[in-house]
């Protein structure tokens, strides 16, 4: 569809065909719709027109979708429910009347204890509300909340997040895991930290093709003009423990995180030889969707759940 024509759609086109495809039936369509039948079938010409397409072909007495029509039935449909429940939804919201889905994007450091959590708060109090999980897409998050691909992000604190709104979820430091068999100096310096080979989960640190990360670790070692050398990358945090207990490898992540790991006898966990830095996980929304009702609550709910973990 081009520009041209999707300015001429307005909403009670779409409705006009979505009760065409109800009904297949010109007359009962427009009583359905509260509309003359004459109203009707000028709706349908303004449809054919702007899409090019007959849209509907009337046989043996009923108004059959052309290819072009069901594919459109679908996805037009789906919006018009979002629409309808969108403006049901008063500033006072209902949780058990909620019918909906949310999706929120996240690390795997968090899905351990707070997703549990979230899921568990949503299946008691507002049943109707369907959750989607999905990874963070650094790269793409900005985009993805502000086209409505996702509804939040749970990620810690992210450079360039220009006009995204985020609110700490729980204040947390950095730890070290070493393997017991590590012959490492301990405690370690600043220095020999940078030196020792690293394993990382790929959710937690970007690394670039030259097996660098970018990272909070990694910005501080390059301020003191040092860089470490990551060995391993894992597609999520569960492995790293394990890992470490095997090899001459560290691995360094936030403390709340290292507690919902798997334990493991041969690891130690140290305090990072880093300074003080800021690596809570935050609550990312885009500002357009701050004043939706289910998403504000939605958001209640997780900082209300993060604050008790």
């Amino acid at each position: 569809m081009t520009d041209r024509n999707l300015r001429g759609i307005d909403l009670n086109l779409l409705v006009v065909f979505d009760a065409l495809m109800a009904e297949r039936h010109v007359t009962r369509a427009a009583h359905h719709n509260g509309l003359s039948q004459p109203a009707m079938s000028k709706a349908l010409n303004r449809l054919r027109h702007l899409l090019d397409d007959r849209l509907f072909e009337r046989r043996d007495g009923r108004m059959e979708p052309t290819s072009r029509a069901l594919e459109l039935a679908g996805p037009i449909h789906s919006a018009l429910s979002d629409i309808s429940r969108t403006l049901s939804l008063s500033g006072i919201l209902d949780p058990r009347q909620i019918v909906a889905t949310a999706r929120i994007a996240t690390i795997d450091l968090h899905q351990t204890t707070l997703l549990p959590a979230l899921v568990a708060a949503l299946r008691r109090d507002a049943p109707g509300l369907d959750i989607q999980i999905r990874a963070i897409e650094r790269d793409r998050l900005h985009d993805q909340l502000a086209t409505g691909e996702i509804d939040l992000a749970i990620a810690p604190p992210l450079a360039g997040i220009r006009d995204l709104r985020a609110e700490p979820l729980w204040k947390d430091h950095l730890v070290t895991l070493v393997g017991a068999g590590n012959k490492l100096a301990l405690p370690m310096t600043i220095d020999s930290f940078a030196a020792a080979a690293h394993v990382v989960d790929a959710g937690h640190v970007q690394v670039a093709p030259d097996g660098q990360g970018i990272s909070v670790v990694d910005s501080i070692l390059a301020a003191r003009g040092l860089r470490r050398r990551i060995a391993v990358v894992l597609p999520s945090s569960a492995g790293v423990p394990f890992v470490v207990a095997a090899a001459d490898l560290v691995a360094t992540l936030p403390s709340r995180i290292v507690k919902d790991l798997a334990v493991i006898p041969d690891v130690r966990v140290v305090p990072a030889p880093l300074p003080p830095v800021e690596v809570s996980p935050h609550l990312i929304w885009h500002p357009r969707t701050h004043g939706s009702p289910l998403r504000a609550w939605l958001r209640a709910v997780i900082k209300e759940i993060a604050a008790t973990l």
